[in-house]
């Protein structure tokens, strides 16, 4: 998925998603912020990538009048929620760039049906934004069946999410966007332009160093 090319689709009206390159490079080894390989049902948090990571992995919130906390967002002032990923043909086993990926948190809101990581349309702005849980969860609003993944960006263990669709393999990477303060963070959005660069960082050693209570729901 990296590099990308140019735009090829309209994805729900006015989200654009982009074609991966016929010349896609080989698989690689996803490695934590330790160096250490990426590996299936083990938990992590998701951080932004920098000199030093120690907040504003994926939360939730609510947004607009939902009663239940469905959209995955970004805050720079809690700690967020450690993910574990898996995947429908490994359960076990090393995590490498471009493999079709589940994400899910490793705890949810009990109205949420699922834990999961998923797509669905904004109906105000038509962007698609990332949420979890499951169809009785969003009556009246758009959701899309697909895959995440990891990308090699930059040097070191530093990466970013894409996600692409089941029908055509279509993919996008994973931004942030602001749509106002009093959502708590930013949203993750499916985007062109502005991808989000992270860091896998293994939740086990935030929990023993930072001391803090791992709930942000």
């Amino acid at each position: 998925m990296n590099p990308l090319s140019s735009l090829t689709l309209s994805f729900f009206l006015f989200t654009f998603i982009i074609n991966l390159p016929s010349n896609i490079a080989a698989p690689s080894q996803v490695v934590d912020s330790n160096g250490n390989p990426l590996t299936y049902g083990n938990q992590y948090f998701i951080f932004p990538a920098s000199d030093n990571p120690s907040i504003g992995a994926p939360t939730l919130n609510k947004i607009s009048d939902s009663e239940c906390p469905l959209t995955v967002l970004q805050n720079n002032a809690k700690l967020g929620i450690p993910v574990k990923f898996t995947a429908a043909e490994s359960t076990t086993g090393n995590i490498l760039t471009g493999t079709d990926l589940e994400i899910e948190f490793t705890e949810k809101p009990s109205c949420a049906e699922r834990s999961q990581w998923m797509v669905f349309v904004d109906n105000t702005t038509q962007l698609s934004c990332i949420g979890i849980g499951g169809p009785g969860n969003y009556r009246g609003v758009k959701t899309t069946c697909g895959k995440f993944l990891i990308a090699k960006h930059g040097s070191g263990g530093v990466y970013r999410l894409g996600f692409c669709l089941d029908n055509d393999g279509d993919c996008g990477y994973l931004g942030l966007k602001d749509f106002g303060g009093e959502e708590g963070g930013f949203r993750f959005i499916v985007t062109v332009t502005d991808a989000y660069s992270v860091v896998f960082v293994p939740a086990a050693s935030v929990k023993s160093v930072a001391g803090v209570e791992i709930s942000n729901i």
